[in-house]
């Protein structure tokens, strides 16, 4: 019997439509820890990564009857929209890597599900398209998504079936692509028709995350409906908030084997609960910075977070706003303890390249990648540490077991200790600071700009998490942006939205 031939490919990035950062060629062109362009058999050999590609090799590296051929592997960090150069490359890239790998039986994509353009509000479905102009549309095509996707009705109609993560913070890559890859094999073998139950919720805010509570328990009834006679896949999307699209809104996606009945009896059932618990799963009110620093410095114990989701490098923002930073440096005396930060920041380490340790001095920090939230901040500082290279990504951010951070550097401003890294880094790390010699579960106060992965790194030593009200680009504070496209009414942006 011949070997099922099925394409793998993956597209990874989530776009901010108020970050005023772009995705360009080059930045999904250029290797990096975070992101880059891998190409055929390479991308079988990937060891160090662990992402849905993984995940289509393990279930087809199994099956004697199935080839996995590797189309493409390419992502970047979350940014601004993708512009019109890195559609080409991306476009021309998957056209080529299609051509070259002869016949298909099926393919097998990942995608990140909130990825648009500056001229395409939705770029997932616009690669969906290219895929199907070169195979057409009677070739089965699963497709692996990022549960913070955005899906619209192009994605549905040019995908045979969807499944998307389970987590969040997100730890179920390899097992999303693993389900993927069965659900297509069981599609090309069995060859029943897949049917999809939609609805899309008028709600627009950051999800609570899946660690605990409401959310918590509508995945585990997700999980659970796997087992049920019929069922592909069901999968909640809670949407990337950041997006000003027309189609926006949570998503509710039930799949079944030719089950019409089914899938729209599920997708009810599992819209209607999200629906009910809506006001739940809203997050805690946000702080002013100098309150955060005030309850920080009130709790007893060590260490204290407070998160500055605003400026989150994994929702689009460039993660180097010094909104908190600066509120930290001012209120410093209040502290009894070490308080620590980071900011990605190449030019600042450009000019103190030649200090040594011990040296004093002087350097404008902050706001490098954009100053539409903040401005560069003056910092007269001490140097405790030069250092550079890669740090153990503790909570498994991204796909790299080992992060490149580049060059760093610690400054001490008394009791402040800043580090600051050439590179932009995903998730908060530990580890960066053990780089430099310091211990972030001692110190006093530990600023991340996070919005949910500190619960993985963090969440088991933190005597409290206080979460700072600061500008950004993702700010859990939905009233800072001035959404134009959106279907209003959406909740809570207009508590009255109906469903």
């Amino acid at each position: 019997m011949a070997q099922l031939r099925i394409g793998i490919g993956r597209f990874y990035h989530e776009s901010n439509s108020f970050s005023t950062v772009p995705a360009t060629a080059e930045s999904f062109r250029a290797p990096s820890s975070n992101g880059g362009t891998v190409t055929g058999p390479p991308m079988l050999t990937q060891e160090d990564r662990s992402d849905e590609v993984t995940g289509f090799v393990d279930v087809l590296g199994e099956d004697a009857a199935a080839e996995a051929v590797p189309l493409l592997n390419t992502g970047t960090l979350p940014s601004g929209p993708v512009t019109p150069d890195g559609v080409r490359f991306l476009e021309d890239t998957l056209r080529r890597q299609l051509h070259r790998a002869g016949p298909l039986d099926g393919i097998c994509i990942a995608l990140h599900g909130a990825m648009s353009a500056t001229d395409i509000d939705d770029l997932d479905g616009y690669l969906l398209d290219v895929i199907r102009q070169e195979v057409g549309h009677d070739l089965p095509v699963v497709v692996a998504l990022d549960c913070h996707a955005v899906v619209t009705r192009r994605m549905i109609d040019l995908s045979d079936a969807m499944t998307a993560f389970r987590t969040h913070p997100h730890t179920d890559l390899v097992e999303t692509g693993q389900r993927a890859a069965r659900i297509l094999l069981d599609l090309l073998r069995r060859g029943a028709r897949p049917v999809v139950g939609h609805r899309r919720l008028p709600m627009l805010f950051v999800d609570p995350g899946t660690l605990a509570g409401p959310l918590k328990r509508i995945f585990e009834k997700i999980v659970s409906w796997d087992d049920r006679d019929g069922v592909i896949s069901c999968s909640l999307c809670p949407s990337f908030p950041y997006q000003d699209v027309p189609e926006q809104g949570w998503t509710v996606l039930a799949v079944t084997r030719d089950d019409e009945a089914l899938a729209e009896r599920l997708a009810d059932e599992l819209a209607e609960e999200v629906w009910s618990i809506r006001h739940q799963l809203l997050s805690p009110p946000l702080v002013a910075p100098d309150e955060a620093v005030r309850r920080a410095v009130a709790v007893d114990g060590a260490p204290v977070v407070i998160t500055d989701s605003a400026d989150n490098v994994g929702g689009g923002a460039p993660g180097d706003t010094t909104t908190m930073l600066e509120m930290l440096l001012a209120m410093r005396d209040q502290v009894d303890g070490l308080i620590l930060a980071h900011l990605p920041d190449a030019g600042a380490i450009a000019r103190i390249a030649s200090a040594g340790v011990g040296d004093e001095v002087h350097v404008a920090v902050g706001a490098r990648m954009d100053t539409a939230f903040s401005e560069p901040l003056p910092v007269t500082g001490r140097v405790t540490c030069v250092t550079g290279g890669q740090i153990t990504n503790d909570g498994r951010f991204g796909n790299d077991a080992m992060i490149d951070i580049g060059a760093a550097v610690c400054l001490a401003v008394d009791n402040v200790r800043l580090v600051l890294t050439e590179r932009v880094i995903m998730g908060p790390q530990p580890s960066l600071f053990r780089k430099v010699g310091l211990e972030p579960f001692d110190a006093k106060i530990v600023m991340l700009k996070s919005t949910i992965g500190y619960r993985v790194t963090y969440g088991h030593v933190a005597k409290a998490v206080i979460p700072a009200d600061c500008p950004g680009a993702m700010s859990a504070n939905m009233t800072h942006f001035d959404f134009k496209r959106v279907p209003r009414p959406i909740f809570p942006l207009d508590p009255d939205a109906a469903y």
